[in-house]
């Protein structure tokens, strides 16, 4: 029986729907905006933000970062509460830096967009799916590990894993380069050619990387092979004893125009990391 930790979590004083959105912060971010608590309740503005802000606070769950010019970001630090969830030892409740904690708003504004898909939430479920319910072994992707808390990872249908399209999201919270993305996709390449059918989405809030991402993606994923007729096939590799295997590697951009934090520096902020 899967364990329930919204109830766990209404019994110290949460709401349901509050009790809902703190699980979805610790399992994918760790940090949030007010705009994302009103986004998930569906409400603009409101006094409900407010008094659950106060609740957290007053709880010792979460802390205030302030970035100035009114912008503050909120971290939900509490070992106790991660501990009630399952993972006390979550990367999500310690410090980050500007930058990382960019990336984890964007990737929380990335699963409440989507929220129609069936989120891998924990490293257990993603194993489980990937190994039982899709046949891969765990030793044909070590370089996934890396992607294992940073970004969203869902199949389409929940109902159908083994056949289900398989989505990962790439989070680019202001990178200057491609260097980042190359290294994550050489670290992914085991579990993606394991797959064979899967889609990656490049999410920013600038186009500016978006031709370098595909460019690299379709020279790395969509192969070529002969035809018959000596012409070159998409989508198309070599498998085992000379086959050919069919493969549906799909690249989506995701254009964001949310506002976030300017990275301003470096060293971690948000809670210490014994609280």
């Amino acid at each position: 029986m899967t364990f329930d930790p919204i109830p766990a979590l209404q019994s110290l004083g949460y709401t349901e729907r509050e009790a809902s959105f703190l699980c979805l912060v610790a399992a994918h971010s760790g940090y949030f905006l007010r705009r994302q608590f009103n986004s998930f309740i569906d409400r603009h503005k409101g006094f409900i933000a407010h008094r659950f802000l106060e609740k957290a606070h007053a709880a010792g769950h979460v802390e205030t970062i302030d970035y100035g010019q009114g912008f503050y970001i909120y971290h939900l630090f509490s070992k106790p509460l991660y501990r009630l969830l399952g993972n006390p030892e979550s990367q999500n409740r310690r410090r980050k830096g500007d930058g990382t904690i960019r990336a984890r708003l964007m990737a929380l504004d990335y699963v409440l967009e989507n929220d129609n898909e069936h989120y891998l939430e924990s490293e257990a479920e993603r194993l489980r799916i990937l190994t039982e319910a899709r046949g891969i072994r765990p030793e044909a992707f070590p370089g996934w590990l890396p992607f294992s808390g940073a970004f969203p990872v869902s199949v389409a249908d929940r109902r159908h894993p083994a056949t289900s399209l398989v989505r990962f999201a790439f989070i680019d919270e202001g990178l200057r380069s491609m260097r980042r993305f190359s290294r994550f996709l050489t670290d992914m390449a085991p579990l993606f050619d394991a797959l064979g059918t899967f889609e990656l989405v490049y999410t920013a809030c600038s186009t500016y990387n978006f031709p370098g991402a595909e460019h690299e993606f379709r020279r790395r994923f969509q192969l070529l092979v002969p035809s018959r007729q000596g012409t070159l096939l998409p989508g198309l590799e070599h498998g085992p004893g000379n086959r050919r295997v069919a493969r549906d590697a799909q690249f989506t951009t995701l254009l964001f125009h949310h506002s976030y934090p300017s990275i301003q520096r470096n060293e971690p902020r948000g809670s210490a990391p014994g609280s």
